[in-house]
């Protein structure tokens, strides 16, 4: 997960508040980053870079200041105070919901030992030099998996084991034939 990470950050500000609560605003921003940088003070202040986070910010610091100061519920600072804070916690509440739910997973490659140990139903017989298949469940996921068998014949809709991978094919053995061996390992 290591590798090269570069951040550019460009603000330009300019706020003017007369009496009637106005404000006007000016962000540039910049950011360019290898990968994304949770957890760190580099994802920390990298929220400030996300348009997510200055929308949700900018609509609940609006409604907020029109609510609090329309009502007349605070003082104009209070009121100002009080907008910022509900501003920028949805907008980091927003960015940081909004990532966790977009995480990608589907990079993540099931290696031989995930196949090793499962078992699953034969959808086509097995035995000594006939290649069949068997239906496991790997990581969330039904897989169907080529299967060959060195002694056992195993006929379609009966359990099997997978003791080992040998390329793409599976070393498959009777289910319940790999449990009564295990008791006899230990003894």
């Amino acid at each position: 997960m290591g590798g090269d990470h570069d951040a550019d950050s460009d603000f330009d500000g300019d706020a003017e508040l007369d009496a009637d609560g106005d404000l006007d605003g000016d962000l540039d921003t910049h950011a360019d980053a290898g990968h994304d940088a949770h957890g760190d003070l580099g994802g920390f202040f990298g929220v400030f870079g996300s348009m997510r986070f200055w929308t949700f910010f900018a609509a609940f610091f609006g409604l907020t200041g029109l609510v609090l100061d329309g009502l007349d519920l605070a003082a104009t600072y209070a009121a100002l105070g009080l907008a910022i804070g509900v501003g920028f916690a949805t907008g980091w509440t927003a960015v940081a919901i909004l990532r966790r739910l977009s995480a990608n997973d589907t990079g993540v490659v099931a290696g031989v030992s995930d196949y090793v140990g499962k078992s699953g139903e034969m959808l086509i017989a097995v035995g000594p030099g006939r290649l069949g298949k068997v239906r496991i469940e790997l990581m969330g996921t039904t897989v169907d998996v080529l299967a060959e068998s060195e002694d056992d014949l195993i006929s379609r809709g009966e359990q099997a084991l997978i003791l080992e991978m040998r390329g793409n094919k599976a070393v498959v053995v009777k289910y319940e034939s790999a449990a009564r061996a295990v008791p006899a390992v230990r003894a």
